[in-house]
């Protein structure tokens, strides 16, 4: 039966692992445990709202932006703070963070 089975496709939505680890160390809440969602990977993905608000007729016509403004669980976006990386084999690595205080999804994007 496992000879059916072809390879699992995995897609991850996180920085490097060592960038995910040190999270810790900057004041992320179990990084290693939680969704992590990179806000370039979802251009174009609208902001929780309920059908029938404005803010949903201008997007669908187009008058209005539909970049992410809300986390999946409904708590606005979190600000993002710059971080700088020191690899150990000394190149740097940029980036901005943040972590939703109600899920704790961290969202980034290199800086």
């Amino acid at each position: 039966m496992s000879s059916q089975l072809g390879p699992i496709e995995i897609c991850c939505d996180a920085p490097p692992y060592s960038v995910v680890r040190a999270g810790q160390r900057i004041g992320l809440r179990n990084p290693e445990d939680v969704r992590w969602c990179r806000l370039s990977s979802s251009p174009g993905r609208m902001a929780s709202q309920p059908l029938f608000s404005l803010g949903t007729w201008k997007a669908l016509l187009g008058l209005k932006s539909t970049k992410i403004r809300n986390c999946s669980c409904g708590r606005g976006l979190p600000a993002l703070e710059r971080y700088t990386f020191t690899f150990r084999n000394g190149s740097e690595a940029s980036y901005l963070l943040g972590q939703c205080s109600r899920c704790r999804t961290i969202f980034w994007e290199e800086a």
